[in-house]
């Protein structure tokens, strides 16, 4: 004898429950981070202060907003390691071009044509010269740290009047918590692009190109225009992110931005995004984003040296990359993808 079917409401809630007890790698992100602040706090009485907190934010701000277009390439499986010193090639042209007495604005003009050069330079070689992303960005990493460092003169470079961005801070009524205006630019861009891969023609031809770019060219999709928009994306929030940088430290030197790339790629990854391409959110890129954040923070607080830090995150980007690695092994073989 066949059982009755469920009154709607009850299946709504249970279909309900049981998604909600779906154990998904998006949730296990947010327990982990949930269990970092949670032990933390437990191990510092600092880590809850709102001070602490904002600097735990400020600190992702940078870093997300250049993770979010890279989240974007990634689903395309392009890949964008030159950020970190695009960033310093940035910073530094608007510290050269202040010290000149040309004026703020066009310092800041000077480090968005910097920021966009790099990025036409590369999506150049990648869709002209059909270089591999990998390659080509790794080149161009190298090359302009070294053109940051000629420009600028090996030197630190300050900068005065330009404290706005990465300073200024909103407070929340109520609270002692002060917002860093930093953090609402990267809620912003995070927004921007969460709305552009998931709602807009681009984007889900950029899912298609990575799970499929020889049925996604077939289909009418112009594979190589939508890198060069790609990295033209990446190239604005390179800019944004080296006035933020200059903002808050009031000053450029040889090392700015550096290590931006591998902290970028590594919450990329540890967001969900496979290398295979075809997949990444960027709600998954900013929760990873700020478990690296409290995890560098929370160690900090622990007198643990910058070592171990060193140490944890690149064990970090390693299990994630096996983890994708092992997850495409069980699914369909990795398609090449030629521009």
């Amino acid at each position: 004898m066949n059982s009755e079917p469920l009154p709607k409401p009850a299946a709504s809630f249970l279909a309900l429950l049981r998604r909600a007890l779906t154990f998904t790698s998006a949730k296990a992100r947010l327990v982990v981070l949930v269990a970092l602040c949670l032990g933390f706090a437990f191990s510092s009485p600092y880590f809850l202060t709102s001070k602490n907190l904002v600097n735990v934010v400020l600190n992702a701000a940078v870093v997300g907003i250049l993770a979010c277009p890279s989240t974007l390439l990634l689903v395309a499986r392009q890949v964008d390691l030159s950020v970190g010193s695009a960033v310093g090639f940035a910073a530094t042209a608007l510290t050269v071009v202040a010290e000149k007495g040309l004026g703020l604005t066009a310092a800041v003009f000077a480090a968005i044509g910097a920021a966009m050069a790099v990025a036409l330079i590369n999506a150049v070689a990648i869709t002209r010269l059909r270089v591999n992303s990998l390659i080509a960005t790794l080149g161009t990493m190298a090359a302009f740290r070294g053109a940051a460092k000629l420009i600028g003169g090996g030197r630190s470079i300050s900068v005065d009047g330009f404290g706005f961005l990465g300073q200024f801070r909103f407070t929340i009524p109520g609270t002692e918590f002060r917002l860093p205006f930093a953090v609402l630019l990267l809620l912003a861009v995070a927004a921007l692009f969460a709305f552009l891969m998931r709602y807009t023609r681009y984007g889900l031809h950029m899912y298609a190109m990575g799970a499929n770019p020889k049925a996604a060219r077939l289909a009418g999709v112009a594979l190589e225009l939508n890198v060069v928009k790609a990295f033209l994306l990446s190239g604005a929030a390179v800019a944004l992110a080296s006035l933020i940088r200059v903002s808050e430290i009031g000053a450029t030197g040889p090392s700015t931005g550096m290590g931006l790339e591998f902290l970028a790629i590594t919450g990329v990854i540890l967001g969900g995004a496979s290398l295979g391409g075809g997949r990444g959110t960027i709600g998954g890129t900013i929760v990873a984003i700020l478990i690296l954040a409290v995890l560098d923070n929370g160690l900090t607080l622990m007198r643990i040296t910058s070592y171990w830090q060193e140490v944890v995150r690149g064990a970090l980007l390693v299990a994630a990359v096996a983890f994708d690695q092992l997850r495409l092994r069980r699914g369909k073989p990795e398609v090449r993808f030629e521009l």
